[in-house]
């Protein structure tokens, strides 16, 4: 009963604010103007977009994060810096897509764009003014390319015998020699398996130690601008996704400005009717127009208190100007089944009450659930629904403050009988059959007030709510229907659950650009050519040990033998440097093996001998020393990943490389630089699952107290998920992985799908018929028309982006798309069907009925009518369905004698009176159910 109680206070509430509204529209048009404007104007002032991708799409308090910290405390950085350690890099395939290392044609095209790269200035100084230097002076490049520089053609390379992936020309001991797995890719080896027969790509690393920003532009300029029939190059920089995803929210606004314009056109459209008074073609304008006061407001107040504006949160005006429009219609459904020709302020004020619960439910299950998704663990998403939140309240206080301020005005020219274009005084059709022809086409339009209620030109319905309650309403009920739509929904579910399990997981960086990047053309090889050995992953040792000691000793053993017998990584003697194990066979092999357990000797070799001759890349990237080189204080050794191609393997490399490091009585810590987005693979789906079920027990709240059926709360609550499951897997069978663009589109799809479950199910539940099939063609006439137009609203909104170059863009609509498509399929068809078994879990209609016009039912007093008149008790078309009930209401003395002939010239007569005087005549009841009177002409008891 609290939901009745709650949506009997909301109508009355909502009652009074659209008489209000109606009675002095000025301020409630002027203040949203007024508070948009300033909002807008000094909120724009604070706009800063973010660009921070580490901030903006990991997981807050990441476990790679916090490893890098430790390994910076300890003055250690990562290994690898391929990916994120240098300034810039490239990637060189042969035109033809064959061979690149060893062809003198081809060869000849890298080392001269190398050497164009290397002597370019666009600034101050070129690359070899601020390349790191190596010991002879040289500038420190790939290892691939310094062979491709000493031998200085592809002949000549060949006659070397490369070897993959590591090439050790001089058989040095105690190392692997120059590491080649991220340099080489799209390799034919020979029978022995390591032997270089081609490679059809090569990656060039480029690090710089200083002036990043400025040799940056310089190196973008040069590869843009180079040309080569014989190789192309594709490149990009330690900023590149940086500036695209900055770039997009600038690129988009063209698409809004698009999609503004289709929105107005289909508002416009939807709105028209045949007939010149009646019709609303401004009144849509306005709608779309409130919308986008609220993004104005809502942009402008979340930016005042110092958020930040990230690239998804472009995509929110399109989204809120469909949620305005769709609260539009829904006014104007309630609006048009008003009589028309009730006064004014009271056609307001019911029509706000027969909207209230929808659009309240509508905008309360919105806001909860992006309020729940201001929780979620990615910044990119809290920011996202904090923005779309309070998006959904300013949408949601305009329309019942602005736009109905406007719609009071358009039935201030309705109730006129104005032209909607001229806003001059028109006849009636009924008054206009001696005009001519051009007239009654052109102007000739709306309802006398002498006209039969029961007329069908009155309160005419449009031709598609007739269709879905006249048609569609009947076709549901019947069993053979419910059985073909049993079938059709075990189909769609079966597609859906096999979608789920094809899903996959994780934000590739190629998505975060325009599809026409450079940053687009460098991924996709580097994705295909060089994951086969994934990143050099940095096992590390942050405190001091006493390696000197067997079990420290086999400690560290024990972890290689454990990533050797792992699947994610490749066999550690072949492929990992690791400084304790070369240096304990180093003392086997010199005779100083019992230098390995006594601590004095174990320092003085290390630091005398070892490091300085036989293991100088140990010297300075892999130990730290004490001062005096008494202790070792860190130390680390890296593994090599096997075949990391996917985002879900990495992230679950990343996680064996952890519990294997974490395990054993040495703790170590495992890192790097790819660790830091490969959590966001790790909490994407948990954080996911945890939202959606906070906001889906969230909206089975809100539709308990809102919704006056506690069965079809469960119904609500079961399309949710209904709809949700289909999102999921759909959307993976079309293309859309899931990550942090498809999570925040799945926290919208909680939001919508309630929309349309809520307003059938409770127009249903509060329909005044008793039989199913009457139940459901009084709801689809209330609220069928206005869910297909909120669901093709929304699509339009959202389609423009369906042509923008960007996969961030491309897959909101994908998603939104199909929420709208599997909402309104929920909407109008599976939750009608199940509706129409509901049980009784509430009053009985009859009582409900009766109680509600006993408290609907007052006294005309005071030239008012009563506060409390329900919403459809002036309903023409219960007007002769009321007679007979209503035979037994008493009239007092002030109603006026119904004896006199109509002509009768009596001057206390109005129009009003004779019509109703007229209709009481023929229909036999009181005057209880004419919309044309007044207070100051009849009063009748209660029930």
């Amino acid at each position: 009963m609290i939901a009745r109680w709650i949506d009997d206070k909301l109508r009355r509430m909502f009652y009074h604010v659209g008489r209000a509204v109606a009675f002095l529209p000025a301020p409630f048009i002027l203040l949203p103007l007024v508070a948009s404007g300033l909002l807008g104007y000094f909120g724009i002032r604070k706009l800063a977009i973010s660009d921070d991708l580490e901030y903006l799409f990991t997981p807050e308090n990441n476990q790679a994060i916090l490893d890098r910290d430790a390994l910076e405390v300890v003055e250690f950085f990562p290994t690898d810096n391929v990916a994120w350690g240098s300034t810039a890099r490239v990637i060189i395939q042969a035109a033809d897509g064959g061979d690149v290392l060893f062809r003198d044609d081809v060869f000849a095209e890298v080392l001269r764009f190398h050497n164009v790269l290397r002597t370019s200035n666009t600034t101050s100084r070129s690359f070899d003014d601020l390349c790191i230097r190596a010991g002879d002076g040289s500038c420190v490049v790939s290892n691939v390319l310094q062979l491709m520089i000493d031998t200085g053609s592809g002949t000549n390379l060949t006659k070397m015998n490369l070897t993959f992936p590591y090439y050790n020309p001089n058989g040095l001991n105690y190392s692997l020699g120059l590491y080649l797995g991220n340099e080489l890719g799209g390799l034919e080896l020979g029978t022995d398996g390591r032997t270089v027969l081609s490679s059809r790509a090569l990656q060039f690393v480029y690090i710089l130690t200083e002036s990043w920003n400025s040799w940056t532009d310089t190196f973008l300029q040069v590869c843009s601008e180079f040309e080569s029939e014989n190789i192309t190059v594709n490149y990009n920089t330690y900023r590149s996704l940086n500036d695209e995803l900055l770039d997009l929210p600038t690129r988009v606004i063209p698409y809004l400005a698009a999609a503004v314009g289709l929105l107005v056109l289909f508002s416009v459209f939807s709105c028209m009717m045949l007939d010149w008074v009646l019709t609303k073609p401004w009144l849509a304008l306005m709608g779309v127009l409130s919308a986008i006061l609220a993004i104005v407001s809502s942009f402008g107040l979340v930016l005042l208190t110092g958020e930040q504006f990230s690239t998804l949160v472009a995509v929110v005006p399109f989204l809120l100007i469909g949620v305005g429009v769709d609260d539009m219609f829904v006014m104007i459904a309630a609006w048009r089944k008003c009589d028309v020709r009730l006064p004014v302020q009271e056609r307001m004020g019911r029509a706000m009450s027969d909207a209230a619960a929808s659009i309240t439910i509508t905008s309360i299950t919105d806001c909860v659930a992006f309020a729940v998704g201001v929780i979620s663990v990615f910044p990119s998403v809290r920011i996202f629904c904090k923005y779309a939140a309070i998006g959904v309240a300013f949408d949601y206080l305009y329309q019942i403050t602005f736009f109905a301020a406007i719609m009071s005005l358009a039935g201030r020219r309705e109730r006129a009988n104005r032209h909607c274009f001229t806003c001059c005084p028109v006849l009636p059709k009924s008054q206009a059959r001696d005009k001519s022809a051009a007239y009654r086409l052109c102007c000739a339009s709306g309802v006398s007030r002498e006209d039969n209620p029961n007329d069908p030109v009155v309160n005419k319905d449009p031709l598609l709510t007739t269709f879905l309650y006249k048609y569609l309403a009947p076709l549901i009920v019947k069993t053979p229907s419910k059985a073909v739509l049993f079938i059709l929904y075990a189909g769609y579910l079966g597609v859906a659950i096999w979608g789920c399990l094809q899903v996959d997981i994780g934000l590739r960086f190629q998505n975060l650009a325009a599809d026409d990047s450079y940053v687009v053309a460098f991924h996709d090889p580097e994705e295909a050519y060089f994951k086969e050995y994934g990143p050099k992953i940095d096992i590390v040792m942050t405190e001091p040990l006493e390696y000197w000691r067997v079990d420290v000793q086999q400690a560290v053993l024990d972890k290689l033998k454990a990533f050797d017998q792992s699947q994610y990584f490749y066999d550690t003697s072949e492929t990992a440097e690791v400084w304790l194990r070369d240096y304990l066979l180093f003392l086997n092999q010199t005779g100083n093996s019992d230098a390995a357990t006594n601590k004095t000797a174990f320092m003085q070799i290390l630091v005398d001998q070892f490091l300085p001759q036989f293991g100088r890349q140990y010297q300075v990237n892999s130990i730290k020393f004490s001062d005096f080189y008494t202790n070792i204080t860190a130390s680390r050794f890296f593994v090599i990943p096997d075949d990391v191609k996917t985002k879900e393997r990495e992230k679950d490399m990343m996680i064996e490389a952890r519990r294997i490091a974490e395990k054993g009585p040495v703790k170590m810590v495992a890192f790097a630089t790819e660790f830091i987005f490969a959590e966001q693979v790790v909490s994407i789906l948990p954080s996911t699952l945890q939202t959606v079920g906070i906001a889906a027990a969230a909206m089975f709240v809100v539709s308990f107290l809102f919704i006056p059926h506690c069965v079809a709360t469960i119904f609500v609550t079961f399309a949710l998920v209904s709809i949700d499951v289909g999102l999921v897997g759909y959307m993976a069978l079309w293309g859309v992985q899931l990550d942090i663009v498809s999570m925040t589109s799945i926290i919208i799809c909680i939001g919508f799908s309630v929309d349309f479950s809520a307003h059938i199910t409770y127009a249903y539940v509060s329909a005044q018929a008793t039989a199913p099939a009457d139940k459901l063609a009084e709801a689809f006439r209330a609220v069928g028309m206005p869910i297909l137009q909120s669901s093709l609203s929304t699509i339009l909104g959202m389609v423009v982006l369906a042509f923008f170059p960007a996969y961030l863009f491309k897959a909101f609509f994908k998603t939104i798309f199909l929420v709208m498509a599997f909402g309104a399929a929920h909407g109008l068809v599976i939750l009608p069907a199940l509706l129409t078994i509901l049980p009784d879990c509430g009053p009985k209609p009859n009582e409900t009925k009766i109680a509600d016009e006993k408290n609907q039912t007052k006294k005309f007093s005071n030239g008012h009518l009563s506060n409390n008149l329900s919403t459809h008790s002036l309903s023409p078309s219960k007007m002769a369905n009321k007679s007979l009930q209503m035979n037994n209401v008493k009239r007092t003395s002030s109603l006026p004698n119904l004896n006199p002939k109509l002509g009768t010239d009596n001057p206390y007569f109005t129009p009003e009176m004779r019509t109703w005087i007229k209709w009481v005549k023929d229909q036999k009841p009181t005057g209880i159910d004419n919309p044309v009177m007044t207070g100051d002409t009849m009063e009748v008891s209660e029930l």
